[in-house]
């Protein structure tokens, strides 16, 4: 379960006991974007080696870390999300513990939520998109909702899901103009481990709660084929269908509503009996499958006379969204940038970072052989050893020959050009000509031109027999 979306806003920290910089598993905790009665949800990176993905953290807070149930409700949320796999739903990465805290890693959608980019100001007024704009949005988001409708669970049977919560807030697009449904907090399905609904509780925002569910009837995915008809009525008309607060209990009931054309005359007749089926009192009379209200809007959007794409929602995204909003989401993309010289550095951070010398390629030579010139030394059974022109260096493996100044001992002060001699030979062996020994990077150097060279004639071979 999240916490009720209702009660979130983008807030300075408030009082739990979370602050950026703070590391929760492998995320560093970078800005609060939203707080509720139960959680909170940062902007985070991840710590390490690799590129740096800004992710969603919604973590519980303190106080509730205690709770069963509701640890229960949050892992039901993790792997409902994460066993739905669809562009128009927002991706879950992972779900974590950090000492008695939980936390969900989850996709962060550079742009706002539906209901953000309606409303301005303070009020609860909210501006209409254009409906070309509106229909391909909640299309889009339709897609999203029948993924996850159509999940099965490990049996290969259908989960059953139903969100009980499609509302403009949990409907995030993106600066690109892609939709995504979110926040499976109150999902139904099967195999959930936290308590089942008690008789005569309500979950949901009011204003898109189906009449079934104050009747205590079964719930199936046409509760949320409604509640995305309430979301496709306001999106174009600015209007709740039914208003809000106890007023709107009994109009739900009796589905008393104005359709749009009665005070929007150029409301398109045919977006309108969308909208009426979409709304139908009783789940029969209602589009069968979110897919089904998808297909419909769809179809509308063909005949309206001009095509809407992702193209057109990113410039409404572009146009409605506060100066605050896209500030901040400017300054999260900036943070997870990566710079190649810094990847290059995280990655390979054991190699040796001083500067190379003309020794650097040859193979450092065992301690016990730094000495000065000499026939041969007698250190190991069954060999000689001649080590030429090798200087030792001093004892302290801090300081350099000279010791005057400190420095870890880099593997060219010891490269040697060795000559083994076999035990019982001369004490003055053969002159031979010294071997330089390659290290390992020069043979990767060798191995990975040899590879590229067989990819190119690869290459060519394939064009010559496909020509």
């Amino acid at each position: 379960m999240s916490f009720d979306s209702r009660t979130l806003e983008t807030s300075e920290p408030d009082g739990d006991d979370l602050a950026p910089g703070e590391v929760l598993g492998r995320y560093q905790l970078t800005a609060l974007l939203a707080s509720g009665g139960m959680g909170q949800v940062w902007a985070a990176r991840a710590t390490g080696a690799g590129f740096s993905r800004m992710v969603a953290l919604k973590v519980i807070r303190t106080e509730m870390s205690g709770d069963e149930n509701y640890a229960r409700m949050f892992i039901d949320e993790a792997t409902l999300a994460a066993s739905i796999r669809h562009p128009n739903v927002a991706e879950i990465y992972e779900l974590g513990k950090h000492h008695d805290r939980l936390f969900m890693a989850m996709e962060w959608v550079d742009g706002d939520s539906m209901a953000g980019l309606m409303r301005h100001g303070m009020g609860d007024s909210l501006t209409p998109f254009d409906p070309r704009i509106a229909a391909r949005i909640i299309a889009d988001a339709c897609a999203g909702l029948h993924a996850a409708h159509e999940t099965v669970g490990p049996d290969g049977a259908l989960l059953g899901v139903v969100h009980r919560d499609i509302s403009p807030p949990n409907i995030l697009i993106s600066a690109r103009g892609q939709a995504k449904v979110t926040d499976f907090g109150i999902a139904k399905a099967r195999f959930q481990m936290h308590e089942r609904t008690k008789t005569g509780e309500i979950k949901g925002k009011l204003a898109y709660v189906p009449p079934e569910q104050f009747e205590n009837r079964p719930l199936d995915r046409r509760a949320d084929v409604y509640a995305m008809g309430c979301v496709l009525y306001v999106a174009t008309t600015g209007l709740r269908p039914f208003g809000n607060g106890a007023s709107a209990l009994s109009k739900i009931l009796h589905n008393k509503y104005k359709r749009p054309r009665a005070f929007l005359p150029d409301y398109s007749p045919e977006l309108e009996e969308i909208v009426v089926k979409a709304l139908a009192l009783e789940p029969n009379d209602r589009f069968a499958t979110a897919e089904e209200m998808q297909l419909a809007l769809e179809h509308w959007l063909v005949g309206s006379g001009k095509v809407t794409t992702a193209t057109d929602v990113a410039k409404a995204v572009k146009e409605r969204m506060s100066d605050e909003m896209r500030a901040r989401n400017e300054a999260l993309i900036s943070q997870s940038r990566t710079l190649p010289h810094a990847m290059m550095s995280r990655l390979v951070a054991d190699y040796d970072n001083n500067t190379p010398t003309a020794g650097s390629g040859l193979v450092a030579a065992p301690a016990a052989l730094w000495r000065k010139t000499g026939p041969r030394s007698e250190t190991a059974p069954g060999s000689h050893v001649l080590v030429e022109e090798v200087t030792r260096v001093k004892s302290s493996p801090n300081l350099t020959p000279s010791g005057s100044a400190e420095r870890p001992v880099r593997a060219s002060d010891a490269t040697a050009v060795v000559q083994f001699v076999p035990e019982g030979a001369d004490a003055e062996p053969q002159a031979v000509e010294p071997t330089l020994v390659k290290a390992a990077p020069q043979r990767r150097m060798w191995l990975g031109i040899a590879l590229a060279v067989l990819a190119i004639v690869g290459v060519l071979v394939a064009r010559w027999l496909l020509s």
